[in-house]
């Protein structure tokens, strides 16, 4: 399975795989104006331009697949999910980021999304999924917490934020059988 294929939906979310013709979505919602805080420093420049072509190279490349999220009930731009560190001999995946308009329910939409998320990655077959996470990013932090991943390491001083600011990242990991119960868990708070 591509875990970029298009047509995957949850019972909350549709997922679609970023492609030029969300620039225009990504650009009128909030997200280039909060997303810079925890974002790692691009190599020529912090913009949305610049970011929606890594993206999509890295996306082209099979090293990554995000999707522009939409809420099936009324159509309603949702937010931006994406893995990346895709390796498909050893079947892990990093979930790189979860960004929510902030108008909206930002909790249940960060469960929600996790649920579609940790459903691909368990049909893609994984073995491991992995997030790296700025410790100072409360609200990650919290509801990451409620899906119980394991903490696994600590790297300081780990990278700039496109705010020039150094930050540490802590990783959190879940296995195959760990996704699964995270699923279940989810499946039950969420319905």
């Amino acid at each position: 399975m591509d875990l970029s294929a298009p047509g995957y939906e949850t019972e909350l979310l549709r997922f679609e795989p970023v492609n030029d013709s969300h620039r225009e979505v990504l650009r009128d919602s909030a997200i280039e104006k909060s997303m810079w805080k925890y974002m790692p420093a691009l190599s020529g420049g912090t913009h949305l331009r610049k970011y929606m072509l890594m993206l999509l190279q890295s996306q082209a490349a099979g090293a990554s697949a995000y999707y522009v999220l939409f809420q099936k009930s009324d159509g309603a731009f949702a937010g931006l999910s994406g893995f990346n560190e895709i390796n498909r001999i050893h079947r892990r995946l990093r979930n790189h980021i979860s960004w929510h308009p902030p108008d909206m329910d930002a909790n249940q939409l960060y469960r929600a999304t996790q649920h579609g998320m940790m459903k691909r990655a368990y049909d893609w077959r994984a073995k491991r999924m992995e997030w790296q996470i700025n410790p100072k990013n409360d609200f990650i932090m919290h509801n990451l917490q409620r899906l119980e991943p394991t903490r696994e390491a600590h790297f300081r001083n780990f990278e700039r934020t496109a705010d020039g600011v150094w930050i540490d990242k802590i990783v959190f990991s879940m296995t195959r059988p760990e996704l699964a119960a995270a699923i279940e868990r989810l499946e039950q708070d969420l319905f």
